[in-house]
């Protein structure tokens, strides 16, 4: 299927729509935007169009209203072109601010605490159906934004996959959940402070409308790989939303850690 061109207009109305709802959104609720999330949109989209069919919207809409909102799968494309046209803000403006160098020690310490992490939680779960996907992503990218969305991922995983993880006597630590979020929020807060104001209000923004296009995706996947678990393989037509990103974009090799800097930048 062929990827669709990016309408800036038809994502501006996507997002004013939804944007209403993205100012309610507490904080805490935010996911971390760990992956293309122009690569999540296109997917959504590719998933939009399948579960809109007619055979199997009238699945969808055939479920009692307690166990699925059928109004999800009208609201997947919308959530979709919203995080796409966020997104596409959020790099140009970005591209208008610079991520200035980071303290040496703290980039030589988060490198180590994802190394680590990332090897336990591979090693136990890189074959686990919906972990396994996620850890591909987290595996993947480079700059210090990166860096600290992954911390955050690892220690995500960490928590909830404690009892799997524990027992590992080389690479478990029972503080690099705690240790890796602390690392994430200094590298954030040190880049957040190089940022334009328009730049944090640009991320702010992706930040919500990929939360919004996690949450509507997964509910509808989820829903639609059960209406179709009588069929071979459900999950390859509504699959994790991170294993579509992944294939979108080719595969992604080892991290490579990059040079730590020589020191702060000055001012």
């Amino acid at each position: 299927m062929t990827s669709p061109q990016f309408d800036p207009v038809k994502g501006k109305q996507a997002f004013d729509v939804l944007f209403p709802h993205y100012k309610t959104m507490p904080v805490e609720s935010l996911a971390v935007v760990n992956a293309d999330a122009g690569l999540a949109a296109v997917a959504a989209l590719g998933l939009a169009a399948r579960a809109s069919e007619p055979k199997l919207l009238a699945r969808y809409k055939s479920l009692p209203p307690s166990e699925f909102d059928a109004a999800l799968v009208e609201l997947l494309p919308t959530a979709a072109w919203a995080c796409w046209y966020a997104a596409t803000e959020d790099q140009k403006a970005r591209a208008l601010s610079t991520e200035g160098k980071l303290p040496a020690e703290l980039v030589q310490k988060a490198l180590g605490i994802e190394a680590r992490m990332q090897a336990l939680c591979e090693y136990h779960l890189n074959d686990h159906p919906e972990v396994g996907p996620y850890l591909a992503m987290l595996r993947a990218g480079t700059g210090h934004r990166d860096l600290a969305a992954d911390l955050l991922g690892y220690a995500t995983v960490y928590r909830d996959h404690y009892d799997t993880l524990k027992d590992d006597k080389k690479h478990f630590r029972a503080t690099d959940a705690d240790d890796a979020v602390k690392a994430a929020e200094e590298i954030l807060a040190s880049l957040g402070a190089r940022l334009s104001p328009e730049a944090r209000v640009a991320g702010e923004h992706l930040a919500r409308a990929f939360t919004v296009l996690l949450d509507t995706y997964e509910e509808v996947a989820a829903t639609g790989r059960w209406l179709l678990r009588h069929e071979p393989t459900p999950e390859k037509t509504f699959p994790s939303l991170y294993s579509v990103i992944r294939s979108r974009a080719g595969g992604r090799s080892k991290k490579k850690p990059e040079p730590a800097p020589a020191g702060p930048a000055e001012g």
